[in-house]
């Protein structure tokens, strides 16, 4: 089947499907949930509904009972894949454009009734009133986003083949089935008119009432109650062919007066329908194909699920709380997986978090975090001791840098250079008198001198093997640059830490200066941990066209802290294999990368106790050339003063 969230395309239709309502939305959600391409999803049809609605109209998946348009929000199904997400799509545009173009109260209102034209509403015939009203009014919105956005009417496609254009609904139609002079038969033929195998010979005045209906002209409906009066008229059609064929006991079952009867036998001579006799009135003469009873059983639970639809009661799989709370923790942290990789390596989809929030946190989503934030104390062994670790390291980054920040401060001063006797630019008045020994230099030049804007990304290896004082003086070390930037006022500063999660790698960017205050490195980094092992460049490539452009005529610089080796290996099936020498050659191909767009690169090897092996050492070197330094954790706050003195240099 064509992905029509593949490509934009004008009026292309889907191919007929075999597993139509095979039921792919409505199987419960098994273990084990994808919760990053969930959240993928989620995103991703969000963006189409506000684009298509031209309104900020809420997506979420449902966490029980049916999922449903209340007029206010869009809710989609919990099995999302490659093989149903355009009819997902369709069907969230679908409930989207209705709360955009439909009236609620209106639907409302029609509840309320008691008769149409001369018909009193039983039960029955109000579910068909009903029925028919949701029908017209699904093709009248449905025709606006058509004529409006036509680059997504393959996801309708899609909707419609699910629901109303599938070969069963073919077989259906060609049948025996709903051939009876009875509101089901009715409602099933009209509601497939837009099916290739509707058979108008099937009942009485079918073709009347597809002409009345009118699909090819519907945008001449320009409201809900339009659609509500034309489905008036398709009723007293209806209506009176069904009445003309009861028995006189019957028609005096639902307390009609002899006035009403009168009114009903004058609407059955205007319809063409008063043969009163029980037969099917001329023009119905089709007679159908015999079907299978397994046939028929799937046919009417096929229509029973066409009249959920046009109810807005189509049942969605739903999310335990548990997912849900992830899921829309990644969705509004704007996660996506990139991909990434390459011939040697593999490709490997990359999950980029661009923003570290209290419900990221708290959603158990990764196992990078302590969870309760309310706490200053983690169980935690440390150089500190059990307990504060992290507090105390962070605590100890803002002392430092702001010892460091009160010498960054006069990168945020400008100063004026005055050049005199110059023979062009403002006249100097005092040295106006020199014009009569004939100096005619007596003019003055002012040259502001300022400090260039920086941007530095920090890139901090958050692999388990960093676990304790590493990953402590690592963060201390950032918190002291983040402090002391911030003083200076010109420096922009990102942060981010890379790890992996279930067979992908992860970067996690926890502070963006541009977006973050210094308090969210106070509130959220005591809860960082680290995990998983070492996707180095893997996570570089994920971020370099986001995070890792410079900015011309700004001074760019990329920092990163690592301990070991690359290595990253998912399971056979997708055979990506990131270590050794296709490991170094990939980071140092991401190397040249950053260095052409602009950024100058210090890579810093961090061991401790004094012990750094050849073979790490070799490695590292191979990887960022000149670029890569050794340092022992305990010594990392040079780090920090290093680059204090870069940014002192104009």
């Amino acid at each position: 089947m064509s992905k029509y969230s593949d490509f934009w395309f004008d009026n292309r239709r889907t191919s007929l499907v075999d597993d139509f309502l095979s039921d792919l939305d409505d199987k419960p959600v098994k273990k084990g949930k994808d919760h990053i391409a969930l959240a993928g999803h989620k995103r991703a049809i969000g963006n189409f509904v506000r684009i298509v609605s031209g309104q900020n109209i809420p997506v979420k998946f449902p966490s029980r009972g049916d999922s449903y348009t209340d007029g206010k929000q869009v809710t989609i199904g919990a099995n999302i894949n490659e093989k149903n997400f355009d009819y997902v799509v369709g069907l969230a545009l679908h409930e989207g454009s209705h709360i955009v173009h439909s009236d609620f109260e209106a639907f409302a209102n029609v509840r309320k009734m008691d008769s149409i034209r001369g018909f009193k509403l039983d039960n029955s015939k109000m579910d068909f009133f009903r029925g028919i009203i949701n029908y017209i009014e699904d093709r009248r919105i449905d025709s606006i986003v058509f004529k409006s956005s036509p680059g997504y009417k393959g996801y309708y496609h899609s909707l419609y083949e699910k629901y109303f254009n599938g070969k069963k609904v073919a077989k259906g139609l060609g049948s025996q089935m709903y051939r009876e002079l009875d509101l089901e038969s009715y409602m099933f033929r009209i509601v497939n008119f837009t099916n290739p195998s509707t058979d108008f010979g099937a009942l009485p005045r079918l073709l009347d009432i597809y002409k009345l209906i009118d699909m090819k002209n519907i945008l001449r409906l320009k409201s809900t109650d339009d659609s509500i009066q034309l489905s008036k008229s398709v009723c007293e059609i209806v209506f009176g062919i069904i009445d003309s064929v009861q028995q006189p006991e019957e028609g005096n079952s639902d307390g009609q007066d002899d006035n009403e009867n009168s009114e009903n036998d004058e609407n059955r001579e205007s319809n063409g329908s008063s043969d009163g006799g029980g037969s099917k009135p001329e023009g119905s003469e089709s007679k159908g194909e015999k079907l299978s009873p397994q046939m028929e059983k799937q046919i009417k639970n096929m229509f029973d699920k066409q009249k959920d639809f046009l109810d807005g009661k189509t049942q969605k799989s739903q999310l335990t709380k548990k997912d849900k709370k992830i899921v829309d923790a990644l969705s509004n942290s704007n996660t996506e997986l990139v991909e990434v990789g390459d011939g040697r390596i593999g490709k490997v989809g990359t999950v980029v978090i661009p923003a570290l929030t209290k419900e990221l946190i708290e959603s158990d989503a990764f196992p990078y975090f302590f969870r309760s934030l309310d706490s200053n104390h983690y169980e935690y062994t440390s150089t500190y001791g059990r307990g504060s670790a992290m507090v105390d390291a962070i605590n100890e980054g803002f002392r430092l840098g702001s010892i460091l920040g009160k010498k960054l401060k006069v990168r945020g001063e400008e100063k004026d250079l005055v050049f005199t006797r110059q023979n062009t630019g403002k006249i100097n008045k005092r040295l106006i008198s020199e014009l009569g020994f004939g100096n005619t230099n007596v003019f003055s030049q002012i040259q502001k001198e300022k400090f260039n804007k920086a941007n530095l990304h920090l890139s901090i290896d958050g692999s388990g093997s960093m676990s304790g004082t590493k990953f402590e003086k690592a963060i201390k070390s950032a918190v002291a640059m983040c402090k002391a930037a911030d003083m200076a006022g010109n420096i922009h500063v990102t942060v981010d830490i890379r790890y992996t999660h279930e067979n992908k790698p992860v970067v996690l960017v926890i502070y963006n200066s541009k977006k973050d205050k210094l308090t969210h490195i106070k509130t959220y980094w005591k809860a960082l941990r680290v995990a998983g092992v070492t996707p180095e460049s893997l996570c570089f490539e994920a971020i370099m066209k986001k995070w890792l452009q410079g900015t011309n005529g700004e001074d760019n610089y990329f920092i990163n802290y690592s301990d070991g080796a690359p290595w990253f290996s998912t399971d056979d099936r997708t055979n990506v294999y990131y270590c050794g020498d296709r490991a170094i050659d990939h980071a140092r191909k991401m190397v040249k990368m950053m260095k052409n767009n602009g950024l100058k690169i210090m890579s810093y090897f961090i061991y401790e106790d004094g012990w750094l092996s050849d073979s790490d050492k070799n490695t590292f070197s191979r990887m960022y050339g000149k670029d890569a330094s050794f340092i022992d954790c305990t010594n990392m706050m040079n780090v920090a003063k290093s680059m204090n003195q870069k940014f002192l240099q104009k």
